[in-house]
């Protein structure tokens, strides 16, 4: 079986490794921390049995990557990986192409349980209840950002700079430039300050 893993996160890429490696050794299993290295594995090869797409990757958006994905492989099986999200999210994902939705905070059970049935080539999908609740736990900063770019936006209202921050969470300034346009486009600000303002005013409504 051939599989693809797309997301920026070693830890999230490397724990998905080794939860689909107990599972069977006969996986072919290939990295690619940028949608860019994405692109490049599907160039040279198309027949991907299961391709994991991290729901955060920063330098895509989701709609045009699940475009990309069906339309350059597809008969593979997409399987979403995201933290928590409103369910409306992931049903618009899901009616773009995703098959499956594995979330980043599934228990060590959940995540083998999952694994073990799109290893079968079956559709995996928490239960609804566990999705349902996303809104009442979240804050509105949440709906629109992944806790990575909360992680900029708390370091931006500091004052750091692009390079600071890079060094601080161990990234490039690139990609501290694409998160930086995908957090301004999802609150609606045109730039540093207007989104500086925008995080401590949502900090001071937190604290009152």
């Amino acid at each position: 079986m051939k599989i693809l893993i797309i997301g920026s996160q070693f830890f999230v890429r490397a724990g998905l490794i080794q939860v689909l490696t107990g599972f069977s050794d006969d996986l072919a299993i290939f990295e690619a921390p940028t949608f860019a290295i994405a692109q490049e594995y599907l160039r040279h090869q198309t027949d991907y049995n299961l391709i994991f797409l991290d729901m955060d990757i920063p330098d895509a958006e989701i709609r045009p990557c699940l475009q990309t994905l069906k339309k350059i492989s597809p008969t593979a099986h997409i399987v979403l990986l995201s933290w928590p999200r409103p369910l409306s999210e992931i049903r618009q994902a899901l009616s773009n192409g995703v098959r499956s939705y594995l979330p980043k905070d599934a228990s060590a059970e959940e995540a083998k349980q999952a694994i073990r049935i799109l290893l079968q080539n079956d559709r995996y999908l928490p239960e609804e209840s566990r999705l349902s609740d996303v809104t009442t736990r979240q804050g509105p900063a949440e709906h629109f950002l992944s806790p990575r770019q909360l992680e900029i936006m708390q370091l931006l209202a500091q004052g750091l700079s692009n390079k600071e921050i890079a060094t601080i969470l161990g990234i490039t300034e690139g990609t501290i430039r694409v998160h930086l346009s995908a957090i301004f486009k999802a609150i609606k600000v045109s730039n540093r300050t207007e989104a500086t303002l925008w995080y401590l005013l949502r900090q001071k409504r937190l604290v009152n």
